[in-house]
């Protein structure tokens, strides 16, 4: 490479920058091929591991919760037959459908879905290489590769039925084909790169946010090139066909939307609701929930549209629900400036922190519990600094990769726009890790020579490392011994596995780390473990231990009512006839026609002593009991109740002394 050529890739302000990472040759060779199978290898045997270990140890493996459940509810009903569905796509298409694909390719097995994603994730730490390969020599991509191979977060993320590991090889899919378009020239490699992106946008509408940003990027790479008016030309006949590659993936899902729900979506209709979740006076910048709704997925978006329809006093269109809740986030936004700006500068700080901050479940229980917890593999404390040296060191560079540089800055603005969470920053991290890539080369060859740029980056590396880091110091959820929210969430598979005795210690252990530690958290599922725990006692026919999980269900909907049912049985069976008397009579208060309880309350007031009420109760339930012969009498339940009905009143016959 000729000397002219080398300034204007590493200008002299950055010599040290230029020694780490001096420029590649125009195509990739057999030492490129070789160190990509390295990467690919080493990311593969590395998930494979996790693979293992997860379906054995981590019993949510193939039963998912929250966004995972309802990708795979969305998959099997498309495979029922409900290709097209009858509403406008309220979330990205793409991932759901090709979650179809495998789940009927591997036999209705998870397991195999699993597979192909971890597949696709070494996929990924390839297409890192092979990116940061187009602007560095072959140690920095090696770097790189391996950063995103080994970047455990990555690997978690790929053992779930969540769009990330699909969206993280689209999104670097395109940023290759778009730099090889670019070096190219070619047009068709711009449509192609289009395309990929369209793909990647019905994965995840916001990665059109970079669409403003490509005139810049085209626009600064032909600078180089020619003059002005070339420039001018060059990026936008560049852009505009980049943005037709696009529209050719992205029109049919409109159509679509239109056709089947005759409401202008262009391809999912949450936007607006996700926007009011990070942009609403009560928000933290990272809980994803609407204020006032429910907590669990479908009760949280019924109610999100409740309320919104209630508040226009109409029914309203997927799409006028979206405006809607942009409209109120937005009114948060200039009404409350102040605390508006507070929020958003929050959310910027929780995009570079440490913490690993969860959206369906805690990331750092179910790795530990997956088995991995104890492999030192890089997370963001690490990966964050060095990144973040790599874009000051970088920064002489910045005309030549303005692609990662704009592709960084555009996704976390189109994520902080929303709320912050573990999920949503993974994607950017492959490119992170082509800056961080950079940085360990520089910092390995300055030690090595240069001590000089050594003593200028290590304290740049220090105050960025305390910057992410400092998170940590308040962060929680990397105690795992205090979470007792994912022992309820272990606890809830157990019992959908059928083995309640790992139920039961899973729930049992969620409340006592809740009464340890006091999660504030926990107060939303604590019901929800009381109900379950004294179920599965009062299944045992173990009373005592039922009773006090029992008392604290409380509420007024069907679980209290069940409750109350198993309750008062519970009293009756532990001789505490006083207190079941009492539980009947509140059940009977909610549920007058409860036709279990009066018997139950008969019994109770026989065992009691209370012969006179025993037969009041009893005479009662038989006068409202359905005639001989007549509909629903053949019923097991009909049966079975006529037949405890008989009984109880020989029971009572007998107490009296055979007397009646």
């Amino acid at each position: 490479m000729a000397k002219s050529e080398r300034r204007k890739i590493a200008p002299s302000a950055d010599r040290g920058a230029a020694r780490a990472g001096e420029a590649k040759p125009r195509g990739l060779d057999r030492a490129d091929a070789r160190n990509a199978a390295i990467v690919f290898g080493a990311a593969l045997v590395l998930r494979l591991v996790f693979f293992f270990l997860n379906r054995r140890n981590n019993p949510l493996f193939d039963y998912p919760i929250m966004d995972a459940k309802y990708h795979l509810e969305w998959a099997q009903g498309i495979l029922a037959g409900d290709f097209w569905g009858d509403e406008v796509f309220f979330r990205a298409p793409f991932y759901p459908y090709l979650l179809a694909l495998l789940y009927k390719i591997g036999g209705a097995k998870i397991g195999f879905v699993i597979l192909c994603q971890h597949l696709m994730g070494s996929l990924s730490a390839v297409l890192v290489y092979i990116l940061s390969r187009r602007f560095f020599a072959g140690g920095v991509s090696l770097a790189a590769g391996f950063l995103t191979a080994l970047y455990w977060p990555l690997i978690y993320f790929e053992g779930d039925l969540l769009f990330e590991t699909l969206f993280v090889f689209l999104t670097l899919a395109f940023l290759v084909a778009l730099v090889a378009a670019i070096e190219r020239r070619s047009a068709a490699l711009l449509a192609v790169s289009g395309a990929v992106l369209g793909l990647a946008a019905i994965t995840r509408p916001p990665i059109l946010v970079l669409v403003p940003v490509l005139p810049f990027v085209f626009r600064l790479s032909a600078e180089g090139r020619g003059t002005a008016g070339a420039a001018r030309r060059g990026w936008i006949r560049s852009t505009a066909l980049v943005i037709a590659g696009a529209l050719a993936l992205i029109v049919p899902v409109t159509v679509r939307n239109y056709v089947v729900g005759r409401d202008f979506v262009g391809i999912a209709s949450q936007g607006g609701v996700n926007f009011y979740i990070g942009n609403n006076p009560q928000s933290d910048g990272r809980t994803a929930i609407v204020p006032g709704t429910r907590w669990d997925w479908w009760g949280g978006y019924e109610d999100s549209i409740k309320l919104a329809e209630t508040a226009m006093g109409r029914k309203l269109k997927p799409s006028e629900v979206s405006d809607y809740y942009f409209r109120k986030g937005m009114e948060f936004i200039v009404t409350d400036p102040a605390k508006s700006v507070s929020l958003l500068a929050r959310k910027l700080y929780l995009f570079w922190a440490a913490g690993e901050r969860s959206n369906n479940k805690y990331i750092y229980f179910f790795w530990h519990q997956s088995g991995m917890g104890k492999v030192p593999l890089p997370g963001f404390w690490f990966l964050g600094p060095l990144s973040l040296l790599g874009g000051v060191l970088l920064w002489p560079r910045r005309r030549e990769l303005s692609l990662l540089y704009l592709f960084v800055v555009a996704y976390m603005l189109a994520i902080v726009a929303f709320f912050v969470n573990d999920r949503f920053r993974v994607p950017v991290v492959p490119v992170l890790a082509v800056f961080a890539g950079y940085s360990i080369v520089h910092l390995w060859k300055a030690f090595r020579g240069s001590k000089s740029a050594l003593w200028t980056a290590l304290p740049i590396l220090a105050a960025c490392a305390v910057f992410v880091n400092a998170d940590l110091l308040r962060f929680a959820e990397n105690k795992i011994e205090q979470d007792a929210l994912s022992h309820y969430t272990l606890g809830n598979a157990y019992l959908n596995r059928g083995d309640t005795e790992k139920a039961i210690g899973e729930y049992e252990d969620a409340l006592e780390r809740y009464r340890k530690y006091k999660h504030p958290g926990f107060l939303i599922v604590s019901r929800n473990v009381e109900y379950n725990l004294g179920r599965l006692y009062w299944s045992k026919k173990s009373c005592a231990q039922a009773i006090p999980h029992l008392e604290k269900v409380g509420g007024n909907d069907q679980y209290a009512v069940l409750a109350l049912e198993m309750l008062a049985e519970c009293y009756t069976n532990e001789k505490r006839y006083a207190n079941a008397i009492e539980a009947y009579g509140v059940l009977l208060r909610a549920v007058p026609q409860h036709r279990k309880a009066k018997l139950g309350l008969a019994r109770a007031y026989r065992l009691s002593g209370d012969l006179e009420r025993a037969g009041d109760t009893l005479q009662d339930l038989a006068a409202s009991s359905p005639r001989p012969g007549g509909r629903g009498q053949e019923t097991p339940e009909a049966l079975a109740e006529s037949d405890a009905l008989r009984a109880e009143v020989e029971a009572l016959r007998k107490a009296r002394g055979g007397a009646e």
